[in-house]
């Protein structure tokens, strides 16, 4: 498959430019095999990075903090949003259960459908630095400052983060309904139920009642399944309009429940 950034100079250099404009201290390049990210790192494949210094506005305080980061671009870019990686003393590779950092320095910044549907409303070098990097930045400010987690921006790892989010984006407590309505995304068919609720949304309302769920989780997702499926419309592929299940089939039969 062709890099985005050669399939696509010019938005290539569009990114770069506003990256310029915004954050100076970050550049962006074309990254052989082997560039370090972080300490923990290397680049395997010629990729799109952002790298260098980013400073962000503490709350309730006139100074900056600045931050050592990597910004991998993946192949499929904008498609697909760019990782995060942590490359600074201030932010603790590893301490995953604290402050959200893989081992390899990649920043946990949410559920990865959450991190998906808010990408695909705006894209752009410029929105992910300001709607996922730095507030990540700034949770990990605030942790630094006080020692505990701010009160916002916290959810667990894991299955148990998945739930959480589910439960958040549904707007129910019970947790079976939660599991049954993340069974459906794994399921073979639901690529038939996402198609026909953005053709005639009566006749998906039928094919999830009927074959899909039972008792209160039947009536619960049937009136919810049209804005159910507008919020996940980033997971059909516009050119096919084919639900792009294997992979996060994959991700939802990992989870044990």
């Amino acid at each position: 498959m062709t890099p985005w950034y050669k399939s696509n100079q010019k938005l290539f250099r569009e990114e770069r430019a506003a990256l310029a404009f915004i954050a100076p201290l970050l550049g962006m390049v074309i990254a052989s095999p082997g560039f370090r990210l972080n300490s923990e790192r290397l680049l395997k494949h010629e990729s799109a990075v952002a790298f260098g210094t980013y400073g962000i506005s503490v709350p309730d305080s006139a100074h900056q903090i600045e931050y050592r980061i990597s910004i991998l671009m993946p192949i499929k870019y904008p498609k697909e949003a760019p990782n995060l990686l942590c490359n600074d003393p201030k932010l603790p590779i590893g301490n995953i259960d604290h402050r959200h950092i893989m081992k390899d320095g990649s920043a946990c910044l949410g559920v990865y459908a959450d991190i998906m549907m808010r990408w695909s409303l705006k894209s752009g070098i410029v929105n992910f630095l300001e709607n996922f990097v730095a507030p990540f930045l700034v949770w990990q400010a605030y942790f630094d400052a006080h020692q505990k987690p701010p009160l916002w921006g916290d959810r667990s790892h894991f299955a148990e983060g998945i739930i959480e989010y589910y439960t958040e984006l549904l707007g129910i407590n019970r947790r079976q309904s939660v599991v049954e309505f993340m069974r459906l995304l794994a399921r073979k068919t639901v690529q038939k139920v996402m198609k026909y609720v953005h053709a005639a949304p009566v006749r998906g309302f039928e094919i999830v009642t009927g074959n899909c769920f039972t008792g209160p989780v039947r009536k619960l997702h049937g009136s919810m399944l049209p804005k159910i499926c507008r919020l996940f419309s980033w997971m059909i592929d516009q050119k096919t309009n084919i639900y792009k299940r294997r992979r996060y089939r994959k991700k939802f039969l990992e989870i044990k429940y």
